[in-house]
């Protein structure tokens, strides 16, 4: 019963957040799928990049992903997504 109880607050999350995330953040948050390490920078680059293209700035960023401002750049910039 605990797991279903995960499932409703990964969709409650995902439904009622004020900022558009990825799913896959949402799901890795409440254990409901499993990434390995370089997985995880991926998705997270990806994230990155597009509340960049939205604007946002790097200390912003930095700020949500708790790094500096030159490790979301690095991060960013060694990501080779579809989402350049």
């Amino acid at each position: 019963m605990d797991d279903l109880i995960y499932n409703y607050m990964a969709l409650l999350e995902a439904i009622l957040s004020t900022e558009e995330v990825l799913p896959d953040l949402i799901l890795h948050k409440y254990g409901l799928l499993e990434l390995s390490p370089r997985e995880l920078r991926e998705l997270e680059a990806m994230e990155m990049k597009r509340l960049y293209k939205e604007k946002w700035t790097y200390k912003q960023i930095a700020e949500k992903f708790d790094m500096t401002d030159s490790g979301v750049y690095r991060r960013m910039k060694g990501f080779r997504g579809d989402c350049e």
